[in-house]
């Protein structure tokens, strides 16, 4: 199957930012870190141009958020997406038992 890639163009901005922002973005990707996962994740699906840039977003958005609260960053780790669907599926287990369903975990086996 073949998957198409979204199309889509960054708005005019200031290009020094956007330069700056993927430079650091790119200084990361080696760590193992929000960012880095994040990038490999949209570059998957995306390639490397719109993971780049996406990274970029999502470093300018932790840095406003710091800016504008006065909080330090605290990182989620690169699972923190994984925990958060583990979670999500536990929350939903513990809302169906509580309506009076049954649920059985089930095993997959992988071959």
């Amino acid at each position: 199957m073949l998957v198409k890639k979204k199309t889509s163009k960054t708005t005019q901005g200031n290009k020094a930012l956007k330069t700056m922002a993927v430079e650091c973005v790119l200084a990361t990707s080696r760590q193992n870190n929000r960012i880095a996962s994040h990038r490999k994740r949209i570059t998957k699906r995306q390639g490397k141009m719109k993971g780049r840039i996406a990274s970029a977003h999502l470093l300018l958005t932790i840095t406003y958020n710091i800016l504008k609260t006065g909080e330090p960053y605290h990182e989620l780790g690169s699972n923190y997406l994984e925990k958060k669907q583990n979670n999500k599926e536990l929350k939903m287990i513990k809302y169906l038992k509580k309506k009076g369903y049954t649920i059985a975990p089930s095993v997959q086996q992988t071959a």
